[in-house]
C-alpha cells in the first residue's frame, strides 16, 4: 500500500492564525488559532490534527509556514515553532507567501485577484494574480508598495479584479466599497493555513525547502520600533 504524504501548514501572519493539515497535496483538516493563541495554541492543535489522522511528527514529510508579510509577532512566533519542530524530527520546512496564500484561498473567484496586505507606514504591498481555468495560478506583477490614498485609484486600473485586503483600515475599506470595488470575504473561503499546507507541499516536492538556519519572515515593513540614531 502507497503510504500517504502529510504536511503541516501554518498561518500565523495575521490576528486570526489558523493550522492544517494536507494529506497528498490537499488539505483534510484544520484548526482556527484565536486572538492571543498563536504561541500557546499551536502545538495543541497540532496534536489534535496528527492524532485525529492516527499519525505522529515523524510521519510528516514536512512543516510549511507563511512567511510574510503580516504581524511581527505572529510570524516570528510561527517560523520559530515550524524550525523548532523540523530540527526536533527531522522535518523539511517551506515558506509560502502570504500574497500568494491569500490569492489561492480565493482562485476559485476566476479572473484577476489583488492580494492588499501591510505595508509600511502610509502604505500598503498590492499584487495581483490572475487564476488559471485548472484553479492555478499566475503572479501578474511582484508585490509592490502603494501609498493609501492612491489604492483607490491603483484597484481602479484593474476593474475586473477582486480584492483580499483583511485588515485594512476601516476608512480604505470604506472607501474602495465607495468606489466600486469587489471586496472578497475572507470567512468565505478556506482558512489559510489549508492554503499554506497544499502550497507547502507543492514547493517541496519541487524540491524548493527553506534552510532551517536562515530562513526569515518577510515582514514587508521595517519595525516600528528601532534602536535610537548615534
Amino acid at each position: 500500500m502507497t503510504r500517504s504524504r502529510y504536511v503541516l501548514g501554518i498561518d500565523t501572519a495575521a490576528r486570526l492564525g489558523s493550522i492544517a493539515l494536507a494529506m497528498d497535496g490537499a488539505a483534510v483538516r484544520s484548526e482556527p488559532l484565536r486572538p492571543g493563541e498563536h504561541s500557546s495554541g499551536l502545538s495543541r492543535a497540532a496534536e489534535s490534527l496528527l492524532r485525529a489522522r492516527g499519525i505522529g511528527w515523524k510521519d510528516l514529510a514536512g512543516v510549511a509556514v507563511s512567511e510574510g508579510p503580516g504581524s511581527f509577532t505572529g510570524l516570528r512566533i510561527g517560523l520559530a515553532w515550524a524550525k523548532g519542530i523540523c530540527l526536533g524530527s527531522g522535518l523539511r520546512l517551506a515558506l509560502v507567501s502570504a500574497h500568494e496564500t491569500a490569492a489561492y484561498r480565493h482562485r476559485g473567484e476566476g479572473g484577476l485577484i489583488a492580494t492588499v496586505l501591510p505595508g509600511e507606514t502610509g502604505e500598503v504591498q498590492v499584487a495581483l494574480w490572475s487564476a488559471t481555468e485548472d484553479r492555478g495560478l499566475n503572479l501578474l506583477g511582484a508585490p509592490e508598495s502603494v501609498p493609501e490614498p492612491e489604492l483607490a485609484r491603483w484597484l481602479r486600473a484593474e476593474p475586473e479584479s477582486s480584492v483580499h485586503a483583511p485588515d485594512l483600515k476601516p476608512e480604505l475599506l470604506a472607501r474602495l466599497v465607495h468606489h466600486g470595488i469587489r471586496i472578497l470575504d475572507p470567512g468565505s473561503a478556506p482558512p489559510a493555513a489549508e492554503a499554506v499546507a497544499e502550497l507547502g507541499d507543492v514547493k517541496l516536492l519541487a524540491g524548493l525547502g527553506a534552510d532551517l538556519v536562515t530562513s526569515a519572515p518577510a515582514y514587508g515593513r521595517a519595525a516600528n520600533a528601532r534602536k535610537p540614531s548615534s
